[in-house]
């Protein structure tokens, strides 16, 4: 896998060579960057990614113009991998980290952090983690205006939301194990 496009375009990133991770491939990480960049600027703007894995959307985010990337996998091992596919980055454009999602989260409301871009892609039998991270988000001070989710769910996700987000675009990527992608926005008056 590599990066697709950017200042990093064709660097080569590592997975995890177990099923720990479940890495996007390459045609749905291209797939979701194509429709993200309709609406999206990634310039000078802050991504969170709370199941990074490889780390390969945040450091495909960072090598589009995002300013500075928070990078969190729970699991050591992804952990790992995520420092050698970062190896030679600047040290200030990325914060990692190993915590729960929802602890992370309360600690950057905590430390006033607002983003602007969120991956989510959680374990997929963790399906749960969908509706209780939509939940959180809806009560925290966290997501910008105008700011954008992007979700990589197992399940149809749209009864979830209850439209406090705009649904801007969903595509079903069709393959062994169907794929949902999201694109939502956060559009306060």
């Amino acid at each position: 896998m590599n990066v697709i496009a950017g200042k990093y375009k064709h660097r080569k990133l590592k997975t995890l060579p177990s099923l720990s991770t479940r890495p996007t491939t390459a045609r749905v990480k291209e797939d979701l960057f194509n429709i993200l960049n309709n609406y999206f600027i990634f310039t000078n703007k802050i991504s969170l990614d709370l199941f990074a894995g490889s780390g390969a959307l945040s450091l495909e985010g960072l090598s589009r113009g995002i300013k500075k990337a928070y990078v969190n996998d729970l699991n050591p091992e992804a952990l790992e991998i995520i420092k050698e596919n970062f190896h030679g980055l600047d040290p200030d454009d990325f914060v990692l980290s190993q915590s729960d999602y929802l602890v992370l989260l309360n600690q950057l409301v905590h430390n006033q952090v607002k983003v602007d871009l969120i991956y989510l892609d959680p374990p997929f039998p963790h399906t749960e983690y969908y509706e209780q991270f939509f939940q959180k988000l809806a009560s925290i001070n966290l997501l910008n205006n105008w700011g954008v989710v992007v979700v990589e769910s197992p399940i149809p996700l749209e009864e979830i939301i209850n439209g406090w987000l705009k649904l801007l675009k969903s595509k079903v990527v069709k393959s062994k194990v169907d794929k949902y992608l999201y694109i939502f926005r956060l559009e306060e008056n």
